[in-house]
């Protein structure tokens, strides 16, 4: 499948501190914003809600999310877990990535806190739990209906040979979506910027990082979209189907729980 970014001219706001561009997946147009911005980003996801809700009698929104880090930092203790740097929000047919480096870990922004925690909104992503976790504990951020895309892939297409609990956001999206749902990625490490702007400015992200974070975000998005249609039918059931996904999830964990008990004795 292909994809491209194109970067939209006249589109950077000096002001509020952010850049725009379309981001094409495959036939689907994506209109994405980039931003350090609270004011721009909270105005984001007021727009992009707005819109979907538009186009749909269901109030519920399914959105396609992630959080990541710049890099991994190891001690000889393993692992250090350092503050999520960088955050993707798919809903339809646009994305926000938005960068968490400015903020106060002690003064959680209200409109992402506010967003995240509405009960109509359905987050969808890959390994989710853990991811929202990690918010939580480093911004106070708290995610209401945080559903992994895994877990909803096991309940929705029931298939037990494909073990799709374990599969990767690539075979999830082939698996769930048709084989042409196949991203081509470059043999290396993407960059994050390109270079630097000037002083006054924050970095600008590489377009190479903006064209594959998007495309992930918009496929946690479809593939979390097609799974609640398979479960229910129709998107207005999505806090039902999450809610079915929560507790079959904890029903396998029980059971393996209960089972390692047995082996134990």
């Amino acid at each position: 499948m292909e994809i491209s970014v194109e970067k939209i001219e006249g589109s950077t706001d000096v002001k509020y501190f952010y850049d725009s561009y379309t981001v094409h997946v495959g036939n689907h147009r994506i209109l994405t914003v980039v931003t350090y911005c609270e004011i721009t980003a909270g105005k984001w996801l007021k727009h992009a809600k707005k819109a979907n809700n538009s186009k749909s009698l269901s109030k519920t929104l399914v959105v396609g999310f992630s959080v990541e880090r710049q890099k991994d930092y190891y001690s000889r203790y393993g692992l250090l877990e350092f503050p999520y740097e960088l955050l993707h929000i798919c809903i339809g047919s646009h994305c926000l990535l938005y960068h968490l480096n400015n903020l106060d870990r002690y003064k959680p922004p209200k409109f992402l806190a506010h967003f995240l925690s509405d009960p109509e909104v359905i987050v969808v992503g890959m390994g989710i739990k853990d991811k929202s976790s990690h918010l939580e504990k480093d911004f106070q951020v708290k995610i209401k209906n945080a559903v992994d895309l895994n877990e909803l892939a096991v309940k929705g297409m029931k298939r037990d040979e494909l073990d799709l609990g374990r599969y990767d956001l690539d075979r999830l999206a082939k698996a769930v979506l048709g084989k042409h749902m196949d991203v081509l990625r470059p043999g290396r490490k993407i960059e994050w910027f390109n270079r630097k702007r000037p002083y006054y400015h924050s970095p600008e992200l590489n377009d190479e990082k903006v064209m594959f974070t998007t495309a992930d975000a918009y496929l946690c998005y479809r593939i979390g979209s097609q799974l609640f249609d398979m479960i229910h039918g129709k998107a207005s059931s999505a806090i039902a189907a999450a809610a079915a996904v929560a507790a079959a999830a904890k029903s396998r964990k029980n059971k393996k729980m209960k089972k390692g008990k047995k082996n134990k004795k």
